[in-house]
């Protein structure tokens, strides 16, 4: 058996191998209230038995990783490699290969799945633990032999806070169906409310703070009219209140009017009524109403942000300022958020939400919004590809970490993306992460999902993790001076497309900003 310690924020492969001269001890470096993670790559695994581990520390979480399959390499700009995009030269291998992202919970001894397997240890650091040195001896055994490793880790000062109301505006849309579906569960029944609670808790973790209320979950038509489903409404808040979380999303009231992307119209979800129509008007009013005496009702107010239609452009850009001025007449004071990038939406949202290429290349304009009063959170999604920020499989994993680095770059408010476990329905993420989205289209490795339907409950993934670390950095790096937190960002990024791909350097640029934030008050 051959074993050695590797960075969690490096991917590991089905093929990788360790090291001639193996890494057997690794120096770490934590905020209070982070968490002290590694890697564990083993190779020349007997062909049966056990595998055991131990870390001597109670607190300690171990994991087995599980490899998904990359089929196609992410396109240039966005979606995948076709002929007419060309290769994209910026992804870390060419497909199709597999890769290490699902992390299946272990405990101290597990099955022996293959000559190769990998490991990721965590043990969390209280907010009030003592700063200074930790030692943690690590031990894996099999057939026999034995391996020992070392974590040195230097717990700093600087404390993270909680995730909640104050911590950095940060969703995952899910799909509650799948919560009942993937664990063969009956919608609704208490066994799905214990599922859904499960992953509210996984969110949390990963310092999500905002979760969306789709209307198709907390509505039913009744005669043809919206009615809301206050019960289910109220216990859905509960939960992923009781999780951590802070902020509602209410859902997207429509979309478009047809399948078309370039569509102008917008309906509405709930009845097919086209939005700026008479029975649009009545059918917003009704849904509106129910939700802000539901909202006041509960002191929501301060915590509800409300979705119109997603992605609006140009050409459906006029429709959609009569949806979001009608939604906004019936539900004063409550702040719209959309993913929006069109200049012609100024006054229409409140919270603009822009991809984060395109933010970069409009900067100017959303600037101008934010001098005016406006938010600006940034998405990824299917796009952007090539050089930029995303959280797709065949990029490093140093990029969804950074992406918080990249939100204390520019003073963004907020992120979002679209996929927590949208799987599509035909989609087992173990075996699939390239999916066809129609037409032409192929959601690139990953996109669909950043959490996996384990056995027993959501398994995390090591993107996910890589992007809580980034989360975590952001508190610290925005309770900084900004000409200090700007200097300490510098050397590990420098826009959405220019930023370290070397490990090394971007924890030497994380040691300066909790070195620096451990002589602030936090």
């Amino acid at each position: 058996m051959q074993a050695e310690l590797r960075d969690a924020l490096e991917f590991l492969f089905a093929d990788s191998t360790v090291s001639a001269s193996p890494c057997r001890e690794m120096a770490l470096d934590v905020p209070r209230g982070g968490t002290i993670a590694v890697h564990v790559l083993l190779n020349d695994l007997p062909q049966n038995g056990d595998l055991r581990v131990f870390a001597g520390i109670a607190d300690a979480r171990w994991f087995r990783l599980i490899d998904v399959p990359v089929e196609r390499n992410t396109g240039p700009v966005g979606f995948i490699e076709t002929e007419e995009s060309g290769e994209n030269p910026f992804v870390i291998r060419r497909a199709p290969f597999r890769v290490y992202d699902a992390m299946a919970p272990l405990e101290d001894e597990t099955e022996i799945t293959g000559p190769t397997m990998a490991l990721r240890l965590h043990v969390p650091v209280a907010a009030d633990a003592p700063a200074g040195e930790r030692e943690i001896s690590l031990r894996i055994e099999a057939g026999g032999e034995a391996v020992e490793l070392r974590v040195k880790a230097r717990v700093h000062a600087a404390v993270v806070p909680p995730v909640g109301q104050g911590s950095f505006p940060y969703t995952n849309w899910f799909a509650l169906s799948y919560m009942a579906e993937r664990h063969g569960l009956e919608p609704w029944s208490e066994g799905h409310w214990a599922m859904i609670a499960q992953y509210a808790a996984l969110m949390a973790d990963g310092r999500q703070n905002m979760f969306l209320l789709p209307q198709g979950v907390i509505f039913t038509l009744r005669e043809g009219r919206p009615v809301l489903e206050r019960e289910r409404l109220r216990r859905l808040v509960n939960i992923f209140t009781g999780a951590g979380m802070y902020y509602l999303e209410g859902g997207h009231f429509g979309g478009r009017a047809t399948a078309n992307w370039h569509c102008p119209n917008f309906a509405v979800g709930l009845t097919g009524s086209l939005a700026s129509s008479l029975q649009g008007n009545t059918d917003i009013h009704d849904i509106a109403v129910q939700l802000m005496r539901e909202i006041d009702a509960n002191g929501w107010r301060g915590r509800w942000v409300q979705h119109i239609a997603d992605e609006p452009i140009d050409g459906n850009a006029a429709d959609y300022r009569i949806f979001a001025g009608t939604v906004r007449k019936y539900m004063p004071g409550i702040p719209l958020l959309d993913a929006t990038e069109s200049e012609s939406l100024a006054g229409a949202v409140d919270i603009w939400c822009p991809k984060a290429q395109e933010y970069q290349l409009h900067r100017e304009h959303f600037e101008a919004m934010r001098a005016l009063g406006d938010r600006v959170y940034f998405y990824t999604c299917c796009f952007p590809g090539g050089p930029w920020l995303n959280r797709l499989l065949d990029m490093e994993l140093l990029r969804p970490a950074l992406l918080g680095w990249g939100a204390a770059r520019f003073r963004l408010d907020g992120f979002l993306h679209w996929g927590l476990n949208h799987y599509k329905s035909f989609q087992d993420p173990f075996q699939q992460s390239v999916v066809d989205h129609g037409g032409d289209n192929f959601l690139p490795a990953g996109d669909t999902h950043i959490v996996y339907p384990g056995p027993d409950g959501p398994w995390s993934s090591v993107r996910l993790e890589a992007q809580r670390e980034g989360c975590e950095d952001y508190e610290l790096l925005r309770r900084l001076d900004p000409e200090q937190a700007q200097a300490i960002i510098r050397p590990a990024l420098r826009g959405f497309d220019d930023y370290t791909k070397d490990p090394v350097t971007f924890r030497a640029a994380r040691r300066a900003l909790l070195e620096t934030a451990s002589g602030v008050r936090i």
